[in-house]
This record gives structure tokens, C-alpha cells and sequence, in this order.
């Protein structure tokens, strides 16, 4: 495991400059890796244990997140335009910003065969090396992997946090007027591992999203609701905390 830490260290301290981000944009005419050549691109570093050939590969960085019920990711995702297979080492540098309210001693490498968004597509891989210090993740494969798309992971499931900086309105008045149209809560946009789900009396679901941004306008299907009180409940985090409380739909003469 100390030569993992180190040979990733180094890989991330001497091959984070522009000159090596083009080599996984690869053209038609292809691109040959050497065993143990170390190669990165915005902080996804990897170094190949096999003789590496692949061509029309593209990988780009997004500032995007999963869902886990329990778990929590940070706001980094890596995506491959199709599934490649890896034998080596891998390893993602981060930012404290992209932590999306983990511990970076915590993280752990997630990858998935398939483009997406959904935990259950993931692979968590639990005996990841991780350095709060020299902000990375990483982790020696010693069999080929097949991924799509790299994340990472908090193992940790943190109990109920209170985010008291969460405010949400309880009344919205859908008339078209441009004020209180829809549903805000105030600094969603910092707590973006966030899921809303809205219920009517006879509770049924009557709206919800992954990633709440404040765009509920009390519709239903694309139908305004009547005017009623309707509950919703909040999950914050991936399920670290919940806000629930009533939201009252008003038709404003």
C-alpha cells in the first residue's frame, strides 16, 4: 500500500501540467500507453500496468454528483464517451469546495460500467488510498476494471445535521405574475445531493426531483393543482438530513 501513496503522489505532483491533458482525446488515428506511463487530465491521473491502445476516446469533467441513500458523493464526476477496461493505478485529485460536505480522509473511488447518475450502478471501492493532505483518492487495480464514469465517495453515514442556513418557503401563489410563482428554498443551491418529494392529503406523490432548484410551480403532470395545503419532505445529502414541513397553494384573484 506505501507504494501506492507514493508512486501516486509523485504521478500527481509531476504530470498535472497542460502539456500531458490531451492524452486521453484521442483522435481516429489512435493512441498507444506504455506499461507505467503516468498520464492526467484535470486531476484524473492513471498509470497503466499493461500496454494501453485505444483510439476515439474522450473524457470530460463535470461538476455533477450521485445519489446514494446513505453515502455521499463528492461534486466531481469524470465520464468516459464509452466504457474502457483499466488495469493499474487510478487516482482523482479534488478541491475542498468539490467535497460537497465530506471528510476527505473518508473517500472512497466509485466507477460504473454505464454513464449515470444512479448509486446502484456503482461499484464502491473500499480499500481506496486516500490522502486529505495531498487531496487525492486513489487506488492499484491489480485486475482489469471496466468503467464509464469515476467518482468518489464518502463511506461514512453521518447521522442528522442540522442545516439551519435552509429555508423554505410555505406558500406560493401561481398566478403569472412573476412573484411567489414557485416554490423557493433558500441556499438549495449549496446542498445540490438533494431530493424533494411533494404529497397531497391522500398522500400521493404530486412532484419530485433529484437536485431540487427552486423551479416547483405547482403543477402536477404539467397541470396546476388546486388550491390546497400539500407536505413535503426534503432529504439533504444523500439522506444525512430531511426537512419536511407544508407548502399552501393559493389562487390569487
Amino acid at each position: 500500500m506505501k507504494k501506492i501513496i507514493v508512486s501516486l503522489s509523485i504521478g500527481l505532483i509531476l504530470f498535472s501540467g497542460q502539456a500531458l491533458k490531451a492524452q486521453l482525446s484521442v483522435g481516429s488515428e489512435g493512441l498507444f500507453i506504455q506499461n507505467g506511463t503516468v498520464f492526467s487530465t484535470d486531476g484524473l491521473t492513471l498509470v497503466p500496468s499493461n500496454d494501453w491502445g485505444f483510439n476515439n476516446l474522450i473524457v470530460a469533467m463535470h461538476p455533477s454528483v450521485v445519489i446514494w441513500p446513505r453515502f455521499n458523493s463528492i461534486q466531481r464526476m469524470y465520464r468516459f464517451n464509452r466504457p474502457v477496461t483499466f488495469q493499474g493505478e487510478l487516482a482523482l485529485s479534488f478541491q475542498d469546495i468539490e467535497l460537497n460536505g465530506n471528510e476527505a480522509k473518508d473517500l472512497v473511488l466509485a466507477y460504473s460500467k454505464t454513464t449515470s447518475n444512479n448509486y446502484k450502478d456503482y461499484n464502491l471501492v473500499q480499500e481506496s488510498v486516500a490522502s486529505p493532505n495531498e487531496h487525492y483518492v486513489g487506488q492499484l487495480f491489480a485486475k482489469p476494471i471496466i468503467f464509464a464514469d469515476v467518482n468518489a465517495v464518502s463511506m461514512v453515514s453521518t447521522s442528522a445535521i442540522m442545516y439551519k442556513d435552509i429555508e423554505a418557503n410555505n406558500m406560493i401563489t401561481p398566478n403569472g405574475d412573476g412573484k411567489n410563482d414557485v416554490w423557493i428554498v433558500k441556499n438549495i443551491q449549496q446542498y445540490p445531493n438533494n431530493e424533494l418529494k411533494i404529497f397531497d392529503r391522500e398522500g400521493r406523490v404530486v412532484y419530485s426531483k433529484i437536485g431540487y432548484d427552486n423551479t416547483w410551480d405547482g403543477t402536477f403532470n404539467g397541470n396546476p393543482l388546486p388550491e390546497d395545503t400539500y407536505y413535503y419532505i426534503l432529504y439533504i445529502d444523500s439522506g444525512k438530513s430531511k426537512k419536511t414541513g407544508f407548502i399552501t397553494i393559493v389562487k390569487e384573484q
